[in-house]
């Protein structure tokens, strides 16, 4: 019977705290038509891209830096077969 009781308060201290816990969400606190949601929304998606750009930069610096190997060292083969 006590551990019923108990689930009971569980129970009933989660359904009375349930307005807090909404008050705690940026976007469920805010009045309609505001338009910090809409600012809420899109840095959440500048940081989501963030890391997907950062690799991409990287990814391109090596690419380039490889390509420009390669160039370097057909032009010095190229230049060593004339001779």
């Amino acid at each position: 019977m006590k551990r019923i009781s108990s689930i009971a308060a569980g129970i009933a201290a989660t359904i009375a705290a349930a307005p807090q816990f909404a008050n705690a969400c940026a976007m469920c606190g805010l009045s309609p038509g505001d338009s910090a949601g809409h600012a809420y929304n899109t840095s959440v998606l500048f940081m989501l891209a963030g890391p997907y750009i950062t690799v991409l930069a990287i990814g391109g610096i090596v690419f380039a830096v490889w390509r420009r190997a390669q160039r370097k060292e057909r032009a010095t083969v190229a230049a060593a077969t004339r001779r």
